[in-house]
């Protein structure tokens, strides 16, 4: 749960997503204590998201955050609904792209593997041709 969707929910809904997630550490806790604990790592997630509410119900009670109006409500849920159908619409990006390597780079070194069949030869010829 991000801190941004946080801010957007009503001090009503603040309050039942923070009973939520109490309830489900509560129970990956049991689990835990019972052996039967599959993620260990939802723990901490848990922990930080109760954290997150926490803090920002703070805030409001002190006056520092404000409460978001139904309209800023509305709009944010649009907003992220939108998001997430273009983020599903987007193809997937291959690995090595991520990794700051270009099109035409890792063009060329799947073009050098072919030919010569050594991915160490490849890689020498396309930092060659940089």
């Amino acid at each position: 749960m991000k801190t941004a969707e946080i801010r957007e929910l009503p001090s009503e809904e603040l309050q039942t997503r923070l009973a939520e997630v109490k309830e489900e550490l509560f129970n990956l806790r049991f689990q835990h204590a019972t052996g039967q604990l599959e993620n260990y790592s939802r723990l901490g997630q848990l922990r930080k998201d109760v954290a997150r509410l926490r803090s920002i119900q703070r805030e409001r009670d002190l006056g520092i955050g404000h409460e978001p109006e139904p309209e800023e409500v509305e709009r944010g849920r649009r907003r992220r609904e939108r998001e997430k159908e273009e983020a599903d619409a987007e193809p997937r990006r291959r690995r090595g792209l991520r990794r700051g390597r270009g099109e035409e780079e890792e063009a060329a070194v799947d073009e050098a593997t072919e030919a010569t069949g050594s991915s160490e030869e490849a890689a020498e010829e396309a930092e060659a041709e940089e």
